[in-house]
């Protein structure tokens, strides 16, 4: 038994044509069905498309008549594109605010003993302190840059 996709086709010959070269289709919902009521739903299936195409055209026509423009996207779009070199300068002064607000974690930290870039990243992970992009674990990859911001 071969099972194939849920429209095969909307063409009455090309349906036909398949029935008449052996092969049995049955539809799960019309499980009573035979070959007759097959071609009778194939050629509703085709009528139905070339009614709806035609409601379709004479609809697009009668939108073009009122003045109305079809297709594209017709959303705002700035005057001019996005400025990359603006974007990069708010981004380093988000990280040096983000540093300088860590600063007090990081020093309260050393002032108990805790040295190393992976001590400090578990630390501020107990502790509950997010990462500047907002994660919860810390890495020591993300402490080195944080102290690389601050230059200490």
């Amino acid at each position: 038994m071969t099972v194939l996709p849920e429209r095969i086709t909307t063409r009455a010959p090309t349906f036909s044509g398949l029935l008449e070269e052996g092969l049995s289709i049955r539809a799960a919902d019309m499980q009573g069905a035979d070959d007759l009521m097959m071609r009778v739903y194939a050629a509703m299936a085709q009528k139905e498309r070339e009614l709806i195409s035609k409601r379709t055209r004479a609809g697009l026509a009668a939108a073009r008549a009122r003045g109305a423009v079809l297709g594209g996207d017709r959303g705002w779009r700035p005057a001019a594109p996005p400025c990359a070199a603006a974007a990069t300068q708010a981004r380093r002064e988000q990280a040096t605010r983000t540093a300088h607000r860590l600063a007090l974690e990081l020093a309260t930290l050393r002032a108990e003993g805790v040295v190393t870039r992976q001590a400090l990243a578990r630390a501020l992970t107990m502790r509950g302190v997010l990462t500047p992009r907002g994660a919860a674990v810390w890495t020591h990859t993300t402490v080195a840059r944080v102290i690389e911001r601050l230059g200490v």
